[in-house]
């Protein structure tokens, strides 16, 4: 065949003979009608190229469409590939939302337990600071107390909640990077 031998105008003859037909095919096959001329274009391409291995005895019109039909299958298989990875993503972005509110309640929890194991008065003390956010000088003088024994009920009180806390510090560490 003189195609194979490298005749252009041989190629050509071919080209023009099927390329309306793939071209009628392959829009029927794709939504997209660039895409769709780029993968006739790739089946022509990929004759030319294998033109020197490809046997004389081949059916042109057989080697085309099967080719194309490849080409058209092999689109959507990575569509579907794109589709399911983008599906993977967003469910792995949620994932994360849930385990982090998951883990952020046990975190609270955790911490309200060891509060509750706090002596009265630091328990006191710890509350009035940091639930409703009252300086120093005012719980001192609500509780009748020293601004300075009030001081010394804070650093108490964070000092057992942070040895008791210790397994959860990689929670408290995540709670509040993730709050940033």
């Amino acid at each position: 065949m003189l195609w194979q031998q490298g005749n252009e105008y041989a190629f050509e003859v071919i080209y023009k003979r099927y390329v309306v037909k793939l071209l009628s095919t392959a829009s029927r096959k794709v939504d997209d009608y660039d895409s769709a001329r780029e993968f006739v274009q790739d089946v022509f391409v990929s004759l030319f190229k294998l033109r020197d291995t490809l046997s004389p005895q081949i059916s042109i019109p057989a080697y085309l469409h099967v080719a194309l039909k490849n080409r058209i299958l092999n689109h959507y298989r990575h569509l579907d590939v794109q589709r399911r990875y983008q599906q993977h993503l967003a469910q792995q972005q949620m994932q994360p939302d849930d385990s982090l509110a998951l883990q952020a309640k046990e975190l609270e929890t955790q911490i309200n337990e060891e509060i509750k194991k706090l002596p009265l008065q630091c328990r006191t003390v710890f509350l009035l600071s940091r639930e409703e956010g009252l300086p120093y000088k005012e719980i001192a003088i609500h509780l009748g107390i020293s601004v300075n024994t009030v001081e010394q009920h804070m650093r108490k009180a964070l000092r057992i909640l942070r040895s008791s806390m210790g397994n959860y510090l990689h929670l408290l560490v995540l709670c509040c990077f993730v709050r940033m």
